[in-house]
């Protein structure tokens, strides 16, 4: 039941440290609107806010938020991809280590059936949304997290878990753009080519020809 997801809160900021670093405020909560009152979810600083009691992965998805989004910043609307890319593949990475799909089969589905359940889903590169209309659109959400698995895939799992750890304290209370992100990936694998994840997934455009 969605309110019993809220007593999950934190379980899941503890998770949440432990997967992307220290909590970056001195509070934590949401605010749970009347059924009705608004049609989405908003991740607010410290609380988020939600129209009704909210279901554990969307719980999860605002709180990750805290982390990206709320602390480390948007240079600009069009690299909201860090925000919600991030967030989204925090809901695969809470699955995943909590008896659901691997990251790995809910890639392997979106990119096998993702046009089925999003139409839209390879309309643009997530980096590159088309206008200020599209930033919420599902390539900045579904094909973000993409991104990021394909990152994890390059470097490996525990270089992975660094790597987005050294990401928020580096940026910690500021903002970041998506040139910020590709170099800090670089500079942290030097040895990897990060190549082909830029160019086919994080900018190119229509599905990527191999998964």
């Amino acid at each position: 039941p969605a309110g019993k997801a809220l007593a999950r809160l934190p379980e899941i900021v503890r998770w949440g440290e432990d997967t992307f670093g220290p909590y970056p405020f001195s509070s934590t909560g949401v605010i749970v609107a009347g059924e009705g009152d608004a049609g989405y979810a908003l991740e607010t600083q410290y609380r988020p806010v939600f129209p009704g009691a909210p279901g554990t992965g969307l719980l999860v998805h605002e709180l990750a938020h805290q982390w990206f989004g709320d602390s480390v910043t948007p240079e600009s609307w069009r690299d909201m991809w860090l925000n919600e890319g991030f967030a989204t593949y925090a809901e695969w990475l809470w699955e995943e280590e909590h008896g659901g799909d691997s990251a790995q089969e809910t890639f392997d589905a979106l990119y096998d059936h993702g046009e089925d359940e999003y139409e839209d889903l390879w309309s643009f590169p997530p980096a590159e949304p088309p206008g200020a209309a599209h930033i919420s659109d599902e390539p900045v959400y579904s094909r973000g997290a993409m991104v990021l698995h394909k990152i994890r895939q390059t470097v490996g799992d525990k270089a992975f878990r660094d790597l987005v750890r050294g990401w928020t304290a580096k940026h910690r209370h500021g903002n970041a753009d998506t040139e910020d992100f590709t170099s800090y990936v670089e500079r942290t694998a030097p040895d990897e080519d990060f190549t082909p994840v830029w160019r086919d997934w994080l900018y190119g455009e229509g599905k990527p020809e191999h998964p």
